[in-house]
């Protein structure tokens, strides 16, 4: 588990350490008020829109979430809470973009929060290991 903090919100992004070949990845962002104060964000997308990317060793990027994705230009307020969690669960296939089989490795994974103004919001990364079935 990683985390960041861009000011009063925390993000993180969970994946496990090590996972088998050819099985589905598990990826559970959030993003946390840590203030005492509501927070005020606006989010691109009809629901808050996590993006997710994994890279290879040598950094290149071995899947994106939203490739070749369209996210609607709709631009939405959400106020959380102090504590309140957004969160978003996705599961990776381990596929490539291109539809490959992404093979034995080690990853890194980032996650980022769509936010209505560039750049979106990051997580730190988050190692993964795939390794032979």
């Amino acid at each position: 588990m990683t985390a960041a903090r861009a000011d009063s919100l925390h993000l993180q992004i969970e994946v496990p350490a090590r996972v088998p070949a050819g099985r589905p990845v598990p990826i559970v962002l959030r993003a946390t008020n840590v203030s005492g104060r509501q927070r005020e964000l606006y989010l691109l997308g009809r629901t808050a829109t996590f993006d997710v990317t994994v890279m290879a060793e040598d950094g290149r990027t071995v899947w994106r979430r939203l490739q070749d994705s369209t996210v609607p230009a709709i631009l939405q307020v959400r106020m959380l809470a102090p504590g309140e969690v957004l969160e978003a669960r996705y599961d990776w296939d381990q596929r490539t973009n291109d539809g490959a089989a992404a093979g034995p490795g080690r990853y890194t994974v980032r996650g980022a929060l769509l936010t209505g103004s560039p750049p979106p919001l990051e997580t730190p990364p988050a190692a993964l290991q795939v390794v032979p079935f």
